[in-house]
């Protein structure tokens, strides 16, 4: 079984231009993203961009991170999406948003587990809403079948959904507090200053928290 992360980036683009950009710690979002990505079970991690002139510091971020590059449709990321899945044949894909660099790698790993033990399902998750900690995994065949060019996920017709176990949704409850999702400037500020606050990037969730609680 395959399974890879696919990060959607391009630079100077959507509501924010360059937030792929904007520095924690002192790296890029994108940076940081990728950086956790490899600490995932998974088998590619696949920044997903263009080929155009603007995008080449994406590409050359993704390229010194050591991961994989695949370059579609600059105005299509449905495409992108698709294309990624079918370049390095992945049976499982993870979508994982640069807007979420504190997505806890400890749960996700989890999800990719079940995946792996109870193969077979379209989609895999843990938790209700979790603002973005806890990534889904997908399954590919039924996403290239179904995919519509105005959704960037497709979930119309996903049919078995497998859910961890009671265990885990119940200690999901109340863990994600925070809203690590990053729309505006103003989001990434906050993460910023965790960051400072720790005086580095957060290893995990739990160091989150404890930013959280120490920032006045």
């Amino acid at each position: 079984m395959k399974i890879g992360v696919i990060i959607l980036a391009r630079a100077n683009f959507g509501r924010w231009p360059d937030k792929a950009l904007y520095k924690l710690d002192g790296k890029t979002i994108l940076e940081q993203t990728i950086i956790k990505a490899k600490k995932l079970d998974v088998e590619y991690v696949i920044v997903s961009t263009t080929d155009s002139i603007e995008d080449q510091v994406i590409r050359n971020i993704a390229w010194y991170q050591g991961v994989e590059i695949c370059r579609g449709n600059p105005d299509n990321r449905t495409e992108r999406y698709c294309q990624a899945i079918t370049e390095y044949r992945l049976d499982y894909f993870i979508p994982l948003a640069i807007t979420t660099p504190f997505f806890d790698i400890e749960y996700t790993n989890k999800v990719i587990n079940a995946a792996r033990e109870n193969p077979g399902n379209d989609v895999y998750v843990c938790g209700g809403i979790t603002n973005g900690f806890v990534q889904r995994v997908y399954k590919s065949e039924v996403t290239l079948q179904n995919k519509n060019p105005d959704q960037e996920i497709f979930t119309d017709n996903l049919e078995t959904v497998f859910r961890l176990h009671k265990w885990y949704e119940s200690n999901l409850k109340n863990r994600y507090l925070f809203n690590g999702n990053i729309a505006y400037k103003i989001e990434a500020d906050n993460h910023r200053r965790i960051c400072e606050h720790l005086g580095h990037f957060p290893v995990d969730y739990d160091e989150v928290v404890k930013a959280l609680m120490g920032i006045k």
